[in-house]
């Protein structure tokens, strides 16, 4: 790939507007964010949702759900959102992700980028924006506090702004003067620009934040949260860190297509790591959902609609039908299943409970209004397919490959390979294929050996010892 001239996308990743960078395929995050995880547990170890995985969600980065809006104007961010983002928190969890309402003790984030036509990146699989370009990750902050930073997204409906102002933002990471600790920005081209042009090679970026640091000596200390939920360490990312990707629904989409407000979902390419301490629940009754109460794991992400993830508990990577962010238009269709299992493409027994893997086309994704569209999502846009989706994408203890459950997503894997052939074995049984695949060699008709179920509808082999169970 040209960094300076994007890879031409397929007809499932068209360009989004006139002078809108292309989206680059996204498949190389996933090997990105994979091997910095990786690099995070082994310094932890020596220490120590719209992205369908590992527990991402936009709360934990600064962000409302919209904010990866394709169609986002050039040359604006949202203010405190991160496309990375390392939070230590209180433990609290919903489906096994964070709660929005966490008391966050610590909190690192590096600015989100602007869509930029002109942001060259680095040479590789991943693309990093090179140093001087709006698309390099040269911004962010740093908070810490014993009463909790206060920091979380700006408030809905807050428009985005150019990236000194964003950057420049009273909230960064949040400054909770009740507290002790501090609240840091940076931006590290106050010293880089200026040092550049003087080579003769200015920046593109004209508008750089400022550093400061602000103290906090209040003495406040919020135990309770920790006392009641435990301790959680959160670490995430989307592809807008890849020079300023930006794949998801929101706001300005909605300007050019009205069909598709339920959908907005948050970015949806990129994944999380949580690691979750909870001594009061170290007591549980082991369950084949919740095997361990007392520290839990996952990490998981999902890249051009092929997501991954090893968790040690049930962890809803995706919100279908009935979502909170759906803002009343993707109802639960009747007869929607509330959970399903995202290696499970027969929720139910049923394959059209599953229509973003089944039967959603590989046009319909959330590269440009076009695509956004009923004449490539079908009658309804994107909503219907999520009011047609179970509330709750599971993904249970164990590992797991699978299909992006997300209508937003645009899936690079050729015919049989889409859909992403599932693969699950955990304590919820053994799963494997998809319907292109061992569908073609068994069939689609549920088939059983003994009592024992080994052949779902949708053509999977599917060893659920006890399916009421999970």
């Amino acid at each position: 790939m040209n960094p300076t001239n994007p890879e031409p996308r397929q007809a499932s990743d068209a360009p989004a507007a006139t002078n809108r960078r292309p989206l680059r395929r996204s498949a190389r995050l996933a090997a990105v964010l994979t091997g910095g995880i990786a690099l995070c547990l082994g310094a932890w170890a020596g220490a120590a949702f719209a992205v369908s995985g590992g527990g991402y969600q936009p709360h934990q980065q600064g962000c409302q759900s919209g904010d990866s809006d394709f169609a986002t104007p050039n040359g604006q961010t949202y203010p405190n959102c991160h496309n990375f983002a390392v939070n230590v928190e209180s433990g609290g969890t919903t489906g096994g992700v964070p709660k929005d309402g966490n008391t966050r003790y610590a909190s690192f984030g590096i600015d989100q980028s602007p869509n930029d036509p002109n942001s060259t990146g680095t040479p590789g699989l991943f693309s990093l924006g090179q140093p001087g370009t709006t698309g390099s990750p040269h911004a962010g902050c740093l908070a810490v506090n014993t009463d909790g930073t206060g920091g979380g997204p700006a408030p809905a409906g807050t428009a985005p702004e150019s990236p000194g102002a964003a950057e420049n933002s009273t909230q960064g990471c949040g400054d909770n003067k009740r507290g002790t600790g501090f609240e840091a920005n940076y931006d590290y081209y106050q010293v880089y620009c200026p040092i550049a042009k003087v080579l003769g090679h200015p920046c593109e970026d004209t508008s750089p934040g400022t550093t400061s640091f602000n103290p906090d000596r209040g003495g406040a200390v919020d135990m309770k949260s920790i006392m009641q939920n435990g301790l959680m360490i959160y670490l995430g990312a989307d592809d807008n860190l890849d020079n300023g990707e930006h794949d998801g629904l929101g706001p300005f989409s909605q300007a050019n297509n009205q069909n598709n407000y339920g959908a907005q979902n948050g970015s949806s390419d990129g994944g999380a790591l949580m690691i979750l301490l909870t001594p009061q629940t170290a007591t549980q009754t082991p369950t084949m959902t919740h095997p361990n109460g007392l520290l839990n794991f996952s990490e998981g992400e999902c890249a051009d609609g092929i997501c991954f993830e090893a968790t040690t508990q049930q962890q809803t990577v995706y919100q279908g039908c009935g979502a909170p962010d759906s803002f009343g238009q993707a109802p639960c269709d009747p007869g929607t299943p509330k959970n399903a299992n995202v290696y499970d493409y027969a929720p139910g027994g049923n394959p059209a409970n599953d229509p973003a893997v089944n039967s959603e086309s590989a046009n319909c994704n959330s590269g440009d209004a076009n695509s956004t569209s009923e004449a490539q999502c079908g009658p309804g846009g994107m909503d219907a397919i999520r009011s047609a989706t179970p509330a709750n994408e599971n993904a249970e203890p164990g590992v797991q490959l699978y299909s992006d459950p997300d209508s937003q997503r645009s899936p690079a894997a050729p015919s049989p390979f889409w859909p992403t052939p599932g693969l699950y074995v955990g304590t919820c049984g053994v799963f494997i294929g998809s319907p292109a695949t061992t569908g073609a060699v068994f069939g689609t008709k549920p088939q059983s050996v003994g009592p024992v179920a080994v052949v779902n509808a949708a053509g999977q082999i599917a060893i659920d010892p006890v399916p009421t169970s999970c």
